[in-house]
């Protein structure tokens, strides 16, 4: 490959995490700051920022994330409690303003009344009164007032409880209750009180609520008109570029598809992966399982009948759904890798398969363990090592810090299993081919995985969260991505489908456009996380980026189908539903990445619709319409090589393929889509608050469009997940003989 190339992708690298880490030296000096005292008008200490650290810890613990959200970022279903806390605040307040000026309930009074009392309760509030000389924070006399109300509202919530999908007594310690409730209190505070010097909150006005002032400011709609600007040159500029360069892409390599199937005899270390598949699709079922229990949650207390809460409450329920898809997913594509290694090489190292089987019970410990460690950390029963052992209390990352560090330490093994097949790939190759790209792509997934640590319990929220990002965008959507570039790129220049030039060509337009917009365009997250302005300025415009390369990908799907030809038809080729689901990544890529995606982007419509369904029908169509289908043809292509031919099925793959893809749509448009899309205009029309009240989730038209979610995922279950089960599981007890001596590497 030319030089350019190579320079051209150094350049996105260093101008990406430049910018990427330029964010995160701001928002670690503009984090909104934690008081050493809270203060009432007269002096008297209210609480510490000692009390608001232990209740973030409080909300960690208990995976509260997973039954609301904080800044918007969690679960849709339950409250947001920054926004419910400062609504209710604000209602206090004016009542007790209505009392001191009026002598009357705020009800009772006309128009003009209330409207000159919320303008006074919205001047108030927006003052900021923290002294950065004395750390010291002083509450208005409603904010005061506000707090030791609520402390009481918030103790029965988690106590007794009432509204939400908790059982009773769900947080048994009061003295945790109230530290939840302190942390509460600071949220609100920096979601409506202004930044020094700035007419904007901490989090850039979020959420819309017009009782305590909180809209849209010139900032969010200006730069919602610089990302559509970015959208259209970035789109122009690569329709040009990619006419005046016609043999970018996929080129057919002019010798023919190689179709090896029904001759290919695996090597042991190949054999020895079996397991981990048969792990993958049943983590994928009990994962769709946990996702339709959690949705029972919505409509009754329990489970068709059986009220379960009190043994799987809703937190753990949906972190088992989050953390299983993660866990099924990843391990795909790490077995992939392992499998793909040797097929290149042709060369198998000595003593590899125990290297293969000691991965497989690490990734098991780590799996039992870390599920095991959330169930018994919300339960309270791990004491003060509920962070390393129990739920971290991070939406994608619940599974505790030891479990990570572990599976880190995994992956770093599964680097040096993938390295020591390739390593006869790499002599005498120049450090830009396609070996060293699947070297660089195997090396980076550990390291970014490792990002994820960079916080503790004590972590200021704004900060820990800017890390969090770095795992659950970074790592997911831009270094998997990558890889999983360059195993199919790999793989389609083994059958003879593409030339090496060109496969590799495709690696590096995937890293200039891929990690040139999805680097800085993490920043779309850091729109409303009490992040600094630039953040939101940087990740709008750079994030419109993102759709750029996922509409050729959807061009280049349908290449596919030219290239998989056999005897005339795709339908002849052995992996032909390997490559449909291949397919299906590409029509996923453009719909649930793409379109669902940019729907989102916008400063001005995240503003109203973040945290509500619509954000849940992106992560649907994107997390699983992309990578759950990528992570499918993974299995299905190694599987294919690995079981007998008299077991593999086509029409159990096919089942497999149209059930998850029609139950997948159903559930989208029965459900998540239209019931976000209302839940957007609640937001607009009376408060972020309200669109995610309990009031307003267990309404008459969100319940109806809840429970015809059930259509699409029967079919889901039924005709997508459970002949995938069958067709593995099965393949299990009739594999293919392995290599009996390891193979050499072939002279290049």
């Amino acid at each position: 490959m030319s030089w350019r190339w190579k320079l051209s992708v150094l350049f996105v690298l260093i101008a990406g995490f430049s910018t990427l880490i330029f964010m995160g030296h701001e928002t670690t000096n503009q984090a909104p700051p934690i008081p050493d005292r809270v203060l009432d008008s007269a002096g008297a200490v209210l609480f510490t920022g000692s009390d608001i650290l232990a209740g973030q810890g409080v909300f960690q613990k208990y995976g509260l994330m997973d039954v609301g959200s904080f800044f918007g970022h969690g679960a849709y279903n339950g409250p947001d409690f920054s926004a419910d806390y400062l609504h209710r605040q604000g209602e206090i307040a004016l009542q007790q303003l209505a009392q001191k000026r009026f002598h009357k309930p705020y009800a009772e009074l006309d128009g003009g009344s209330r409207g000159d009392l919320e303008s006074t309760l919205q001047k108030e509030q927006k003052v900021n009164r923290y002294d950065d000389q004395a750390k010291t924070l002083t509450f208005t006399d409603g904010q005061a007032e506000g707090y030791r109300q609520l402390t009481a509202y918030y103790d029965t919530e988690f106590g007794v409880g009432r509204k939400l999908p908790l059982p009773s007594n769900y947080i048994a310690d009061p003295n945790e209750r109230l530290q939840l409730s302190r942390f509460f209190a600071w949220g609100a505070w920096v979601c409506n009180t202004n930044r020094p010097g700035k007419d904007y909150t901490y989090t850039n006005n979020w959420p819309p609520d017009k009782l305590v002032g909180n809209g849209p400011n010139w900032q969010i709609f200006f730069w919602s008109a610089m990302s559509l600007v970015m959208l259209v040159g970035g789109i122009g500029l690569t329709q040009f570029l990619l006419s005046a360069f016609p043999g970018l892409g996929w080129a057919p390599d002019g010798k023919g598809l190689v179709d090896n199937v029904k001759t290919y005899q695996p090597y042991r270390s190949q054999t020895s992966l079996y397991p981990y598949f048969v792990v993958v699709v049943l983590l994928f079922l009990f994962q769709t399982f946990f996702g339709i229990v959690t949705a029972h949650y919505i409509v009754e207390n329990g489970f068709y009948g059986f009220d379960i809460r009190s043994i799987f409450p809703y937190s753990i329920t949906r972190s088992w759904h989050l953390q299983l898809s993660i866990f099924w997913i990843a391990t795909a594509w790490l077995a992939a890798g392992m499998f793909m290694a040797p097929m290149l090489s042709r060369y198998e190292p000595k003593g590899q398969h125990w290297l293969v089987k000691a991965l497989f019970v690490a990734i098991l410990i780590v799996a039992v363990g870390s599920i095991a460690g959330e169930w018994l950390g919300i339960k309270n029963m791990l004491g003060s090592l509920w962070f390393w052992f129990g739920h971290q209390g991070w939406e994608y990352l619940e599974l505790g810090r030891f479990w990570q560090a572990l599976l880190t330490v995994g992956m770093v093994l599964w680097a040096f299993i993938v390295y020591r097949s390739i390593s006869p790939l790499l002599k005498g190759k120049d450090h830009g081919s396609l070996p060293y790209m699947l070297l660089y792509g195997v090396m980076a997934i550990p390291l970014f995985f490792s990002f994820g640590m960079m916080y503790h319990p004590g972590t200021n929220f704004a900060v820990a969260d800017f890390w969090r990002w770095w795992v659950v965008h970074l790592w997911v959507e831009g270094i998997f991505e990558l890889y999983t570039t360059i195993i199919v790129a790999y793989f389609f220049c083994s059958l003879g489908m593409v030339s090496e030039k060109s496969a590799l060509s495709v690696i590096y337009i995937d890293i200039i456009l891929y990690l040139g917009s999805g680097i800085v365009g993490i920043g779309h997250h850091y729109y409303w996380t009490a992040q600094p302005a630039i953040n939101m300025a940087l990740g709008a415009m750079v994030s419109a980026l993102e759709v750029v390369p996922l509409t050729l990908l959807t061009m280049d799907a349908w290449k596919f189908i030219e290239l998989a030809k056999v005897d005339g038809s795709i339908k002849n080729f052995s992996h032909y539903w390997a490559m449909m689901f291949l397919i299906a990544v590409g029509f996923w890529n453009f719909l649930g990445a793409g379109v669902f995606g940019f729907l989102i982007n916008t400063p001005i419509v995240s503003y109203y619709e973040h945290a509500t369904y619509l954000t849940s029908n992106h992560g649907h169509a994107a997390m699983m319409g992309v990578y759950g289908m990528l992570a499918v043809a993974a299995v299905l292509f190694s599987t294919r090589y690995l079981m007998t031919e008299n077991v593999w099925s086509n029409r159990l793959a096919g089942l497999s393929f149209w059930g998850l893809n029609i139950g997948l749509l159903l559930m989208l448009v029965l459900n998540i889509f239209p019931a976000g899309v209302i839940q957007m205009i609640a937001s607009y029309e009376n408060g972020f608050w309200f669109a995610r009240s309990p009031e307003f989730i267990h309404s008459q038209v969100f319940q109806t469009l809840t429970w015809l979610r059930v259509a699409g995922d029967l079919v889901f279950v039924f005709v997508g997940v459970l002949p995938l089960v069958l067709l593995v599981v099965r393949g299990m007890f009739s594999r293919r003989p392995a290599c009996a001596e390891p193979v050499e590497a072939v002279k290049a």
